[in-house]
């Protein structure tokens, strides 16, 4: 591979790209220095809490349990599973309390009612079979196991097809505590499955918590005992490793190079050249576009900023920046994508600006990009936080970092283990809170996140206008034609889908990249003739630096429009008056005016309204112009 397709100018390469080493992680590094410690975690500790009000604290723990992220959601699940096998009432089949709890709700959560053998909360806790990360499933399970319900069987049985080891015998010991006997053979229970991942996330051990959760629910195991007679651990680091399965102690090779491969023989390069705007992958597109246009709308840079396409494949991203009139310089570690950019960029005629090389050692200066930009590529990177750490070193103050990722749940579509399988591709998942982390570590000052879903849930008017009075968690919403919670489906598509905006220090905001632009304008002005004179104050009651000239890009003018009597639009650039300096937030300034109108004895009426040039006008953005008659 060459050391680079090509370098923009502005974008010096300073060494050479590699795509070598073991790729292999530094478990000390990762679970001790940048790892999730999750007994500290502020949520955990609220589920700890939870749990020892017993079945009290039973109703906050299902919110919790489609609240937060895979581990609380996980150790939630765990704790109603142990609260129920703990509560004495729930075993005892006729109570006054379950005969009231049955048909009062406020009853059961003000006394902490859980039902004969959990039943009353057994519903929203089979719900998390089909959550998108593998543990809380396993944890979901583990649950139903302690409430040894019969009526979950049936939930139980569809778990058995579960695509990963642990989970699949976390639902067969489950059945066995809930009084199904499963004749078939452990062999044949487990065929077709996959080990447990080796992390979860990127930074947290696997086996960590499949020992932790095994501990917790000894008793659940041993239905797995029953039909597993050859194997029969005793401790939960044993029962960690049989969960896991053999191929757990694996490390994930490094990928790189089989990024490189996997496009090598360009067999999509039609698709690639077309994508997103193809009906190939009509809903992987729409979705890509939703990300793009999250995150181009929080863009804070002045047109013509350099913005560095990480990442990048056939650039359709680099070409969209382009088309917003941004320069891109696009990054990507295949050269045969490259290739494909470039056909994309020439018939845009477009310049196209490749350079291949590896997120993890960019070969650029430091200190001199305004923005990068990432979409759906960093959970391909075998270095997170060497990513993050060299996107901090090649940002210039106030430059922004903002990524689109695959979150929970990612690795384990059917899609991304073909790719992992198939071409040794890393397909990883993108955890929020971890990135965050990594983004603190490496220098960034401000870390954000976009609070998003996309456009596949409705509601009624008729129940809009009743949630208007309400919680957002007593709001119900139609996706399709099912419902479900608002506020549910608003967290999960965050954590499935983390979209992260993060800055390097502040950008002085001026008109070059404004945010709040508004005048207030006072004009004295008369009429002599066909001629206009006068004086114009102008005061910045906005946030941002205007910048004067004579008409650049982002340079802020005096714009006068020619209007009839009657205010219709004769010539919407009839005169621009210059400012003569710079005009800082709360400054005003005073204009001279002299214009001629076309016909001496004819009434018109003058707008005046100030214009940053080639980016807006102020009356557009929510400053008031003024109309003068003359």
């Amino acid at each position: 591979m060459r050391e680079k397709a090509e370098s923009s100018p502005e974008l010096p390469v300073v060494e050479r790209m590699d795509v070598g080493g073991s790729g292999t992680r530094n478990v000390k590094s990762y679970v001790t220095g940048r790892g999730v410690v999750v007994e500290t975690s502020w949520p955990l500790k609220r589920v700890d809490e939870l749990r020892r009000l017993g079945p009290r604290g039973v109703p906050a723990l299902l919110k919790l349990t489609y609240r937060g992220d895979w581990c609380v959601r996980a150790m939630a699940l765990s704790a109603v599973g142990v609260i129920v096998r703990e509560d004495t009432l729930a075993w005892r089949r006729r109570t006054i309390r379950h005969f009231i709890g049955r048909r009062v709700a406020w009853f059961r959560d003000a006394f902490g009612v859980t039902g004969p053998r959990g039943a009353f909360v057994s519903g929203p806790v089979a719900n998390r079979l089909q959550d998108n990360s593998w543990i809380v499933r396993l944890a979901a399970a583990f649950a139903l196991g302690e409430f040894r319900d019969a009526d979950r069987i049936d939930d139980l049985r569809t778990v058995l097809k579960d695509p990963l080891r642990p989970v699949r015998i976390a639902a067969a010991a489950a059945l066995g505590r809930c009084g199904e006997k499963i004749a078939a053979l452990p062999e044949r229970i487990l065929d077709g499955s996959d080990p447990a991942p080796m992390w979860i996330g990127d930074a947290t051990p696997a086996r960590q918590w499949l020992e932790r959760l095994a501990g917790i629910h000894l008793p659940v195991l041993e239905g797995w005992g029953d039909i597993d007679r050859d194997r029969h651990p005793e401790t939960p680091a044993d029962w960690a490793r049989l969960l896991a399965g053999e191929n757990a102690h694996l490390e994930q090779i490094d990928s790189r190079a089989a990024e490189i491969e996997r496009y090598v023989h360009d067999k999509e390069a039609h698709y690639n050249l077309t994508k997103p705007f193809t009906s190939v992958n009509r809903a992987q597109n729409i979705q890509l576009l939703n990300s793009f246009t999250a995150l181009a709308g929080n863009l804070q840079l002045p047109l013509g900023g350099l913005i560095l396409d990480m990442g990048a494949g056939t650039a359709w991203v680099s070409e969209l920046l382009a088309r917003l009139g941004y320069r891109t310089v696009t990054l990507d570690i295949a050269e045969t994508m490259l290739r494909i950019g470039q056909r994309r960029f020439e018939q845009a005629q477009l310049p196209f600006h490749p350079i291949a090389g590896d997120m993890t050692r960019l070969p650029v200066a430091g200190h001199s990009l305004d923005a990068v930009l990432i979409i759906d590529a960093l959970h391909h990177a075998p270095d997170l936080q060497a990513v993050f750490d060299e996107v901090f070193r090649v940002l210039a103050d106030g430059g922004q970092f903002l990524i689109a990722e695959p979150g929970e749940g990612h690795a384990e579509t059917t899609k991304s283990r073909g790719e992992s399988q198939e071409h040794g591709v890393r397909e990883a998942e993108i955890h929020l809170f971890e990135a965050a982390r990594y983004a603190r570590a490496a220098g960034f000052d401000s870390v954000r996140i976009l609070l998003h879903y996309f456009p596949e849930i409705a509601m009624t008017p008729e129940d809009f206008e009743c949630d208007m009075m309400t919680s957002t968690e007593k709001w119900r919403v139609l996706k399709g034609e099912r419902l479900i919670a608002f506020d549910e489906f608003v967290v999960q598509s965050v954590l499935g889908h983390p979209m992260m905006i993060m800055s390097k220090g502040r950008r002085q905001v001026d008109s070059y990249a404004p945010h709040i632009l508004k005048a207030e304008i006072t004009p004295d002005l008369f009429r002599d003739g066909g001629r206009v004179y006068g004086t114009v104050t102008a005061a910045n009651a906005g946030d941002t630096l205007w910048i004067c000239g004579t008409g650049g890009v982002g340079t802020v003018r005096l714009g006068i429009q020619l209007l009839t009597p009657e205010r219709r639009l004769i010539d919407m650039d009839y005169a621009r008056i210059d400012l003569p300096r710079n005009v800082r937030p709360g400054e005003a300034i005073q204009l001279a005016v002299g214009i001629d109108l076309p016909h001496p004895q004819t009434g018109y009426v003058i707008k005046l309204d100030l214009v940053d040039e080639q980016v807006c006008w102020f009356g557009d953005v929510g400053s008031q112009p003024v109309h003068v008659g003359v």
